[in-house]
């Protein structure tokens, strides 16, 4: 008997990791009809998207805030296409936010759909109570690391499963023999709000390395942000740079970048797993941050961090995160080889704490179950 899967995601992180997903349960030889909301990533596994991540990548309360009428179209059609396919399992991965309204207004009307989510919200950073209310909507919830579960003991069913991105079968850290280090590489992240945040800094700090050194500055993104990001640096008279949409490439020139520089998320993890140097930054609207660090409990953004209770990769978040502050710190790096080795040997002890064996074959099964 043929199943049902209805795919959430709301990010590239999560499109990413629902296309290991899809491909791990199309090993399996079962009957499956897949319907989702993604990107690239799962559209290469042909599956059919009611629409395309972008249109719900906002970042920060005040973008959220902004565009509110849009997000509840999206969500209410999302319940729509939903209650239409009647899936046998609705798998949801991270972008809480719209994932959780959807799923709270699906199990109002249908109980019997069972939801599962993949990447716990972040109650050990900031809003714990959220916690309290999940079971009412979600049916399974799906833990990345081990620390989390003592957050959700007593409120939900939850599993820890690793995070697919360090399952042994497909992760493998990149040590090269010999770096060329003629590169430089720059994150800047998936959303459109993302890339007009850091884009203008990161064109300043490139001015900046530009006078006394003679990198090529090396993008990673999507098919979707290219053009815009190639109009940044072409507006800013900036020719040294290359830019990559596809993973081998991006590996390749993260391996033999002297240094990365990356908005913080997901990617970092990337970034750390081919032994590239890493400088975290972050900034939001000042009115975002003021409405979000009363409530924050954690003193550090990147999850190695957090691991480790120490800031082993350096972050520059909100006041720090400009072109003079990141060009100090990344000169730190490309004058001082030694530094740049020692970093990349404290985030890898962290980093093999957290490779899993089986992450995808467990995902699976517990998705198909």
């Amino acid at each position: 008997m043929s199943k049902k899967i209805f795919i959430i995601t709301g990010e590239t992180s999560g499109d990413k990791i629902a296309s290991l997903i899809i491909k791990k349960l199309k090993e399996k030889n079962l009957s499956i009809q897949f319907l989702a909301i993604g990107g690239e990533n799962i559209k290469s596994e042909k599956i059919d998207c009611i629409f395309d991540i972008k249109e719900i990548a906002y970042m920060g309360l005040i973008d959220v805030l902004k565009n509110l009428f849009s997000i509840k179209k999206k969500i209410n059609l999302t319940v729509k296409k939903v209650l239409e396919f009647n899936p046998d399992v609705i798998f949801s991965i991270d972008s809480p936010d719209f994932s959780f309204r959807v799923l709270n207004k699906i199990k109002s009307i249908n109980n019997k759909i069972k939801t599962i989510h993949l990447v716990a919200p972040q109650v050990w950073a900031w809003r714990e109570n959220r916690k309290k209310i999940l079971h009412k909507f979600i049916d399974h919830l799906l833990l990345l690391f081990p620390f989390e579960s003592k957050y959700f003991e007593s409120f939900i069913k939850y599993s820890f499963v690793g995070h697919p991105f360090f399952d042994f079968s497909i992760f493998k850290i990149n040590k090269l023999e010999h770096k060329n280090n003629k590169y430089f590489t720059l994150c800047p992240g998936s959303r459109i709000s993302e890339l007009k945040n850091f884009m203008p800094i990161f064109i300043e700090v490139i001015k900046k390395i530009n006078l006394n050194n003679n990198f090529i500055f090396h993008i990673p993104t999507s098919e979707n942000n290219k053009n815009l990001i190639i109009n940044y640096l072409q507006e800013s008279k900036i020719e040294n740079f290359i830019i990559t949409t596809s993973e081998k490439e991006k590996n390749f020139y993260i391996q033999n970048s002297i240094l990365t520089i990356s908005k913080s998320g997901t990617i970092t993890l990337d970034i750390c797993k081919n032994q590239c140097p890493l400088i975290v930054v972050y900034k939001t609207s000042l009115l975002n941050y003021l409405l979000i660090k009363p409530f924050v409990k954690t003193k550090f953004g990147n999850i190695l961090n957090i691991i480790a209770r120490k800031e082993i990769i350096p972050e520059l978040i909100q006041g720090k995160c400009n072109s003079d502050e990141i060009y100090k710190k990344a000169k730190e790096f490309i004058d001082n080889e030694s530094l740049r080795k020692e970093l990349v040997s404290e985030y890898t002890k962290i980093l093999e704490t957290i490779i899993v064996s089986d992450s995808l074959e467990k995902i699976s099964n517990y998705v198909i179950e």
